[in-house]
């Protein structure tokens, strides 16, 4: 959010910028100062950058497409609070571009349509901080939750980007808008799509999050969902809370990120499971460990266990050979690598676990139609965890050191990886 804006001069403005109405933003009411979704960093230093001279020396800007050797670098689009992709003008007409840069390969260079004009791009953003605090026109959603509530918060931010005259010209080698595959650049797509998930789930008693009813039996299939009996949680399990939310609402067995163990280990103590002849690769359940995890049954390591193992109760795994515990006294879930002797918070409780199960189904759904990661995985990831984060204060906490691995930021962020 920003509370001072860039303005410059019109004596100094660049004189490939000819397009009056993006002559009088720039000069009078400018451009936001900060903003977590793009910098304008260049603009802030008095240094618009036209795309030829952002070449690599020995690169042949005659390699550019025509549209894009005529563009300018005003800033950046933010990724995990850093510059990514760079954010263009087109000095004659207004239009406003995101790219990717090669250097080395001009030819490689394209542009992705992201605003119609500088103006448009500024009530963009102003509406997204709206949105973060639920003020302006999203006042209406404060204290609401639920399914529909997400569905009329994604509805308000489409219309507020699609409400804007994006024109049919000037668009280079995108072609007009009516062309388009979508009516929105992926970028806004993403702000309108997967920040409103944070609002499915209002706050819950004695857990984090109090979902809607049936919400996991709706995402995932009633079928498909595993829910305990009282007599089927240990005693190690004390904790009030979680033992309601498994034997009400329970969790998934589909496996994607997560998988519940479907056999004897499920619900043992870490302690009673280190101790048994059930190993990881003998879990059934997750596409997990295997049997070359470290610590393992039957591979000749004796598994080193956490000092407080008697109350950390088993729960499920995850895709990168993390098993997943309980603390059967504060509800915490954690992960471990197998055969370790230290945990890391996972998520805050058994209802944040959940809702970040729902999150990442429906941005599989999501993205599997709108190809979010074709040219945005970065703010894809920044805002599933910025999502995240606002729902659980420990999922999405800052590393605190080498070994403290903060599993959902991480992944999300990890496009080699294909999480997202």
């Amino acid at each position: 959010m920003s509370t001072t804006n860039i303005v410059v001069p019109a004596h100094a403005l660049h004189p490939a910028v000819t397009h009056g109405p993006t002559r009088r933003v720039l000069s009078t009411a400018g451009l936001p100062a900060r903003h977590d979704l793009i910098r304008f960093r260049p603009l802030a230093e008095s240094r618009v950058v036209p795309v030829p001279e952002l070449l690599s020396e020995g690169a042949d800007p005659g390699r550019l497409h025509p549209h894009i050797a005529e563009l300018l670098l005003i800033g950046h689009l933010r990724c995990e609070g850093d510059d990514a992709q760079g954010v263009v003008l087109d000095g004659a007409t207004g239009r406003v571009f995101s790219m990717d840069l090669f250097e080395d390969e001009p030819a490689l260079i394209e542009v992705v349509p992201l605003a119609p004009s500088l103006g448009s791009l500024c009530r963009f953003l102003a509406c997204a901080d709206d949105f973060r605090c639920l003020g302006g026109r999203f006042t209406t959603l404060a204290g609401r939750t639920g399914p529909g509530v997400v569905a009329e918060a994604s509805s308000l931010l489409t219309s507020v980007f699609t409400d804007e005259d994006w024109g049919d010209d000037g668009w280079g080698g995108a072609g007009p808008p009516s062309t388009w595959d979508h009516a929105l650049p992926a970028f806004w797509r993403i702000v309108a799509l997967i920040r409103p998930l944070a609002l499915v789930a209002g706050p819950g008693s004695g857990l984090r999050l109090d979902l809607p009813p049936d919400l996991l039996d709706t995402e995932f299939g009633a079928q498909e969902m595993v829910r305990t009996a009282p007599a089927g949680l240990p005693v190690a399990l004390a904790h009030e809370p979680t033992r309601r939310f498994l034997t009400e609402t329970g969790l998934p067995k589909v496996e994607s990120m997560f998988a519940l163990w479907r056999d004897s280990s499920l619900f043992r103590t870490l302690a009673e499971s280190g101790a048994g002849e059930t190993g990881p690769e003998g879990r059934t359940g997750m596409p997990g460990p295997g049997t070359g995890a470290p610590g393992s049954a039957g591979d000749g390591i004796d598994e080193r266990l956490p000092p407080d193992a008697n109350h950390l109760v088993c729960l499920g795994g995850l895709i990168h050979d993390l098993e997943v515990l309980i603390d059967g006294r504060t509800g915490l879930v954690s992960h471990r690598f197998y055969g370790e002797d230290t945990t890391t918070p996972l998520n805050a409780d058994i209802s944040t676990l959940a809702f970040t199960l729902w999150m990442y189904s429906q941005e599989q759904r999501l993205n599997d139609e709108h190809d979010f990661t074709r040219d945005f995985h970065d703010q894809l990831a920044d805002a599933m965890t910025e999502a995240l984060a606002s729902v659980d204060p420990v999922a999405c906490l800052p590393s605190a050191g080498e070994d403290d691995y903060r599993y959902w930021p991480e992944v999300f962020h990890d496009e080699a990886g294909g999480v997202l």
